[in-house]
């Protein structure tokens, strides 16, 4: 367990004239620029790859690789992902990793060091500002073995600085567009990216749905997810935070997954962790019945008819439930057949287990079909529905 010290109320004077400066440059400074200079193509791409490498180093590299170590990494992918995840300028990755596995100990609590619980200006950016933290390394010990992530921990502003302004104004120099360089692909690019990454620290742990843990007040919110490259899937985060995605279902934007598993397939990353597809469904359809629960215990009025209603819900849930029980057992009873030299040779033997395999999924996607008409209903008439 790390020792966690409770952090001092004091202006952090080096951040916020940092902000403050990168902030005025980029966001006053860009449309002055664009109006006397133009936009250039050359400073159009410099922009776009550095708002791309850092911010999928901070997600995939800072987050999914050091803070949960979600997967494993070859030392140049480690290397991309260190050199510009300090060019967001957003502290080492022994820094940032420290305090968000503390975040995860401690969420919402006084130990956490960007707790919602103490508004949405403080998780956002006033932590950073007003209020000075004691970081204890002894919970990344395993990424201080790391010689590459140590030497970017003890030299921080020296990569941060070649990083995240050398580089980008010196391609800018060489293209004839130094100063457009440094005002849009530093100081804009470093705006934005620290605003999109503090969301998730603030927007989605106040706005948003409870998708798998209705009780965390980590949320998942689709539009962050689209600015942070799917991180803001909070809630399933929260719940599964050893998973290397974050969004789970075909229709989330994830790119960071995608890139991960690209990067798997390509051999550059390995053992990468997922929960299975059952422990999602469970968590999701046992978020649905709390949710509906604590709904309908707040808005029936009439307690015995609300018991009643509670309780031919909870039976709904049951069933549901059961179904998915079955469905999970069925799967893991044809998974390890297949590993049975002897079954295996039996076609006969594996065509029956497939098909207990698939009755029982085919049994839980009816019963489901109907839960997720049911929880789309008022409590008002899931009363009138269980009266009958």
């Amino acid at each position: 367990m790390p020792h966690v010290i409770p952090p001092v109320k004091k202006v952090r004077w080096v951040n916020a004239v940092f902000f403050v400066v990168t902030t005025l440059i980029g966001v006053l400074g860009t449309p002055f620029y664009i109006a006397r200079f133009g936009l250039s193509t050359a400073e159009i791409l410099i922009f776009i790859f550095f708002m791309l490498a850092t911010g999928l180093s901070i997600t995939m590299g800072y987050h999914r690789l050091y803070a949960h170590a979600s997967y494993r990494a070859n030392p140049i992918i480690q290397f991309l992902y260190l050199f510009f995840g300090a060019a967001a300028f957003e502290q080492s990755a022994l820094k940032w990793a420290a305090q968000h596995r503390i975040h995860h100990q401690y969420v919402d609590t006084d130990e956490d060091p960007y707790s919602i619980k103490k508004g949405f200006w403080y998780a956002h950016i006033g932590w950073l500002i007003f209020w000075k933290h004691h970081v204890d390394y002894s919970i990344v010990k395993d990424l201080q073995a790391s010689r590459m992530a140590s030497h970017q921990h003890k030299h921080y502003g020296l990569w941060s600085v070649t990083a995240g302004i050398g580089l980008p104004v010196l391609l800018g120099a060489l293209t004839g567009h130094a100063l457009g360089a440094f005002i849009i692909c530093v100081c804009l690019r470093i705006t934005l990216v620290y605003h999109t990454t503090f969301f998730i620290n603030s927007v989605c742990h106040m706005f948003g749905k409870a998708t798998y843990d209705i009780y965390a007040s980590a949320r998942d919110h689709w539009f962050v997810a689209f600015l942070t490259y799917g991180e803001g899937y909070h809630n399933f985060h929260h719940r599964f935070p050893s998973d290397y995605r974050n969004g789970v279902r075909w229709y989330q934007w994830d790119p960071s997954k995608w890139f991960i598993a690209l990067l798997s397939h390509l051999g550059l990353v390995r053992d990468l962790k997922r929960v299975s597809q059952f422990q999602v469904l469970h968590a999701r359809v046992a978020a649905e019945n709390k949710r509906i629960s604590d709904r309908l215990t707040r808005q029936l009025a009439n307690q015995l008819r609300c018991q009643k209603t509670l309780e031919a819900f909870h039976l709904q849930y049951e069933q549901l439930r059961k179904s998915l029980v079955g469905w999970e057992l069925a799967v893991k009873e044809y998974s390890q057949l297949l590993q049975d030299r002897v079954a295996r040779q039996s076609q006969e033997v594996r065509a029956a287990a497939y098909a207990r395999k698939e009755q029982a999924r085919l049994h839980f996607k009816e019963i489901h079909s109907r839960w997720t008409s049911l929880i789309k209903l008022s409590p008002l008439a899931l009363e009138q529905l269980f009266a009958y």
